[in-house]
């Protein structure tokens, strides 16, 4: 702290000489007001640099962290001290570490390696930093039946999941640029590059922030929470309801627009709420309408969300409503006419300690200008709870399609109605390693399948 007074003190004496010279000689007000700000830019970074290093030093003193060599020589074992990480993001330390401690838990060991990766700061450009992050998994897969040619190609084989890579960067104490860009190998043997995610957010307060670019539709609470690397989510995949689209998902989980978000705190409970214009849906199920609008009308999403914390703590539920009106498909006679889509929806959600409870319900409403009105419901229920670095689940999911709709009939993927129960096993391999093991019984479209499914989700 004195290290800050000192810094403090020499700018005081800097405004100070400022003055004076500002007295001496007959500034205009432009000049007055750069030299303000370049004085202010330097102080501020003095005092970041001052605080950074106090907080570097102050994780240093509570960990106690020496190279292998070094601890090698001493005969007795040190006895490490572990305190809560601090919240700073960051990027993995390049040395080997080896910390002895006479009885070192599990969870003292994880412990210890968030602090270990939280010790860097990113990449940065004088005021600028840039943070990247990357996600990836494996997995391998059985199923003892074949169903559906478009979704499920094989029935035993391993295969390379998303290669993810975060960009986020603060351009200023409000604003900051976020970037998603997925590498996905198709089972031609070709590797897709998606742009899943691109915006510019704003954090005017509280009560109002605004992103703009290509975001997740705020429509439920898997699709805005749980992103496309498969090491945030518990289970191996995604509910069936909650799919990508570019996976034989039957909602529309991606946008590009507007989308205002926020937070009001009453008392005894807080009220968040999420309100995006979009593009909306493009002529068949896959199609992301990211630079143009076929039809020019504007997909809207609302949701409202209450997290009552002094009631029930964990506990968070809201509705969603989305409305669309999806364009025609001039080459195809079947989709002549455009669709209006309504989609209802709403979760209720518990974290609490180690419980996880997760359920979402949707009505997917499909009405043609002809007259013909379809309808689609599907959802999932979830549980898991965890033991160390072991996490049981279960989930539940159940998608019924009406067969008579045109826009879900016509498309390329298979969509079949699903009941299906899935057991499984996550472990922590490290704090950025999980692997998983899940067993699935399901009915689709009346067939029976068992599936078995492995999993190796990474975070680096």
């Amino acid at each position: 702290m004195m290290k800050m007074l000192n810094v403090i003190a020499v700018f005081i004496a800097v405004i100070m000489a400022a003055c004076v010279h500002v007295n001496a000689v007959e500034m205009n007000e432009k000049e007055y007001a750069r030299l303000k700000n370049r004085l202010t830019s330097e102080f501020m970074q003095k005092l970041k640099d001052e605080i950074k290093h106090e907080l570097i030093a102050e994780l240093k003193s509570e960990y106690t962290i020496e190279p292998k060599q070094k601890q090698e020589i001493k005969q007795k074992p040190q006895t490490v001290n572990l305190t809560p990480a601090i919240q700073t993001q960051t990027s993995s330390c390049h040395e080997t570490y080896d910390i002895r401690e006479e009885k070192l838990t599990e969870e003292d060991e994880l412990e210890l390696d968030t602090a270990q990766y939280r010790l860097g700061e990113g990449l940065t450009f004088k005021e600028q930093m840039l943070t990247i992050r990357g996600f990836g998994n494996v997995d391998a897969r059985y199923m003892d039946k074949h169903v559906g040619e478009s979704i499920n190609q094989g029935n035993n084989f391993f295969s390379l999941g998303e290669f993810d890579l975060f960009i986020t960067s603060k351009l200023s104490n409000r604003i900051s640029f976020f970037s998603e860009t997925v590498f996905e190998f198709e089972s031609t043997g070709e590797v897709v590059t998606d742009v899943e995610r691109l915006l510019i957010h704003y954090d005017i307060n509280s009560l109002f922030k605004v992103d703009v670019g290509k975001f997740h539709t705020p429509i439920g609470y898997w699709n805005r929470l749980y992103h496309h690397g498969a090491w945030f989510q518990t289970t191996v995949e995604r509910p069936e309801t909650l799919k990508f689209e570019d996976e034989g998902g039957p909602l529309p989980t991606h946008a590009t627009g507007i989308q205002l978000s926020g937070s009001a705190m009453f008392e005894g409970f807080d009220m968040n709420y999420l309100f995006s214009v979009s593009n909306g849906r493009g002529i068949d199920t896959s199609h992301q309408q990211n630079s143009v609008d076929l039809n020019d009308e504007k997909a809207f999403c609302f949701q409202l969300e209450a997290v009552p914390h002094s009631i029930v703590e964990g506990l968070r539920f809201g509705p969603t409503i989305y409305y669309d009106v999806i364009p025609e498909d001039e080459t195809n006679p079947n989709r002549a006419d455009e669709i209006r889509e309504i989609i209802y929806g709403g979760h209720i959600v518990y974290l609490v300690r180690n419980l996880e409870l997760l359920a979402e319900a949707f009505e997917i409403n499909h009405d043609e200008f002809s007259g013909d009105v379809f309808n689609t419901f599907g959802g999932y229920a979830q549980c898991a709870y965890s033991i160390s670095k072991f996490k049981p689940y279960y989930r539940y999911d159940y998608i019924n399609y009406d067969s008579k709709d045109p826009f879900y009939g016509e498309s390329e993927f298979d969509f079949l109605d699903a009941n299906t129960h899935t057991i499984g096993l996550r472990y922590e391999l490290s704090h950025f390693n999980a692997l998983k093991c899940e067993v699935s019984h399901g009915v689709f479209d009346d067939e029976d399948v068992n599936i078995i499914r492995l999993q190796t989700a990474f975070s680096f």
